[in-house]
């Protein structure tokens, strides 16, 4: 039996975007069926008892927070940067684009163990945390949170708008949901 635990986090990725292209004025932002994504998944959520809404401060995971926000009226929501996407350890199966410069890797490595000591901590007093970010740092604060090695991130997938719990008491965290997307018919479930 789990100890009680003193905080639920519910981790969201951002619905589907399409990149920012300067060259082609194009700013990054939800496609509609990103909207769509993140607004059945706001209609789930809205009976919990969230205490915050914490988000990326990137456009795709503001426009999700915000969008689900529009189901959740009276929890505040907050922006922070140890939420940003990134790559934290380069895997060695990746191809050239994806291997960002050394020094980029280990700020990024910090940044998210920033964010892992942040927010996947137990505190004085239960509470109940949305966090909308990115697949990948909620693959790397997975990983870390269920002791697994941190360099193992990338072996999981997650879907845009695809949902995972994590209980985190004292002494340990379980998994209690994991990029599950039964608020999205099969049609808008995406990846990329």
């Amino acid at each position: 039996m789990l100890p009680p635990a003193s905080r639920n986090l519910y981790l969201v990725r951002h619905g589907q975007y399409v990149s920012a292209d300067a060259a082609r004025g194009v700013l990054e932002a939800l496609t509609p069926l990103g909207r769509r994504q993140a607004a059945r998944l706001g209609r789930r959520l809205a009976p919990m008892p969230f205490d915050v809404i914490w988000h990326s401060d990137m456009p795709r995971a503001v426009e999700t927070a915000q969008i689900i926000a529009e189901h959740l009226p009276d929890v505040p929501r907050r922006a922070s940067k140890l939420l940003r996407e990134g790559i934290p350890t380069v895997a060695p199966h990746f191809g050239p684009e994806f291997r960002p410069p050394r020094a980029q890797v280990r700020e990024t490595r910090q940044r998210m163990d920033q964010a892992f000591d942040r927010f996947v901590r137990a505190g004085r007093k239960p509470r109940t945390e949305l966090i909308v970010a990115h697949g990948n740092i909620i693959r790397y604060l997975i990983r870390r949170a269920l002791g697994d090695a941190a360099d193992r991130w990338w072996q999981l997938d997650t879907f845009q708008c695809g949902l995972s719990v994590l209980r985190v008491g004292r002494e340990r965290a379980a998994l209690m949901a994991f990029n599950d997307v039964g608020h999205l018919p099969l049609r808008m479930v995406t990846y990329l």
